[in-house]
């Protein structure tokens, strides 16, 4: 039998080696295809089926993180770039497959509890979050950085993907995310890592409180040049640019309500349990002065629409950016659609790290809002006449 069909083989070289080609190609396209779909979130989701935070809740909460609002999916975090780290992440998730069949429910929510340091080291999150990391990462990285298009992580080329995204370097930059805060200094004088401020940042993430307590703890036994908890504005930036209402170019200013000499009102006004651990103002600090229950429900309509909008302009944003990609791909002139879009995205990220849905200046809010709503028009119109 086998010698008959080696006798047809060289019969039929010319075929047989086209028919060997055929096969290669299509084995190797649908493992390709395998292994992008067992990337997925979606696939993860099999295992990880819970909603909220927490154990077993991983797909659903990074689902709502801002990790997943910028594309971030599960194998970028917890995979090493390049092509070696994305077959070492497959390999870990055949065992965990295996864990997944054998072991009980139990012992998994007490190991999805307890992560260990390694799953997501903090040089990992350098490499999206800083240049110098990112360089560094990629000269080390043993193998090459990807043979197909597999996964966001192994195009990540700083400084271009970090101004795309709108992040800031956070080891020569000190202020991040709304907040005044020196990263480097911290890492290199303290021996931080990321997780032990932001930990759970994406599965379980931390309330204001807790990550406030996390870091007056600290501070109290910090050298005396140390913000304390008296100095508000030393740190929350955003939140006192939004009351000045200023900081956004191009925009003029519209000091809020609450600011300034004329309303004499300091932070611990409206901020009055802070002495007990307390950061959110409650609703009594509206009604106690302005003796009327309407303003509480004025202040909550005011937040639950700022939400409403700023997730149209999240999902927007990712539009944008995709026909902004595509239209790079295609080689065609995205500068100024570029520029456009990362002055939208700054913008955005302003209103979205004061962290009140505009409660502190409602007025400069929607204003912003809707700088940001034009420039994301006009970089898509940008792009319609520019080929």
């Amino acid at each position: 039998m086998l010698k008959t069909v080696f006798d047809w083989c060289k019969r039929h070289l010319v075929l047989f080696t086209l028919a060997a080609v055929l096969f290669v190609v299509v084995f190797g396209f649908i493992n390709v295809q395998i292994l992008h779909m067992t990337s997925e979130p979606e696939f993860c989701h099999l295992c990880h089926p819970a909603q909220g935070f927490g154990p077993l809740a991983e797909v659903d909460s990074w689902e709502h993180s801002a990790h997943g609002d910028a594309g971030v999916s599960c194998l970028d975090c917890h995979g090493r770039p390049g092509v070696l780290g994305y077959a070492k992440a497959k390999m870990g998730g055949l065992k965990d497959t295996y864990m997944q069949l054998t072991i009980s429910k139990e012992e998994k929510l007490g190991i999805l509890a307890n992560p260990p340091e390694k799953l997501v080291p903090a040089w990992h999150c350098l490499y999206c979050h800083s240049d110098e990391g990112n360089k560094t990462v990629r000269e080390t990285t043993t193998g090459p950085m990807k043979i197909v298009n597999m996964r966001m992580l192994d195009d990540v080329i700083n400084p271009g993907f970090r101004t795309r995204k709108g992040l800031a370097d956070v080891m020569t930059e000190d202020f991040v995310g709304g907040t005044h805060f020196d990263h480097n200094m911290h890492i290199e004088e303290f021996d931080l890592t990321c997780r032990d401020c932001h930990f759970g940042i994406v599965h379980n993430p931390a309330t204001a409180t807790d990550r406030m307590n996390f870091c007056l703890t600290c501070h109290a036994d910090a050298p005396d040049d140390a913000p304390q908890m008296a100095d508000c504005g030393v740190c929350h930036e955003v939140q006192v640019a939004m009351n000045e209402g200023t900081g956004i170019e191009g925009l003029e200013d519209i000091p809020g309500m609450m600011y300034g000499e004329a309303a004499d009102m300091t932070c611990t006004d409206c901020h009055t349990g802070i002495t007990k651990g307390v950061y959110r103002p409650p609703s009594s600090s509206c009604t106690d002065c302005h003796e009327d229950e309407e303003y509480k429900t004025i202040f909550e309509e005011w937040g639950a629409e700022t939400a409403t909008r700023i997730e149209e302009l999240k999902m927007t944003r990712i539009e944008v950016e995709k026909a902004l990609l595509d239209a790079d791909a295609a080689k065609r002139d995205t500068a100024k659609g570029w520029e456009t879009y990362q002055r939208a995205l700054h913008n955005l990220k302003f209103v979205r790290n004061d962290g009140t849905n505009s409660v502190h200046n409602n007025e400069y809010a929607q204003a912003i809002l809707d700088k940001v709503e034009a420039d994301f028009k006009l970089a898509m119109k940008q792009l319609d006449v520019v080929w």
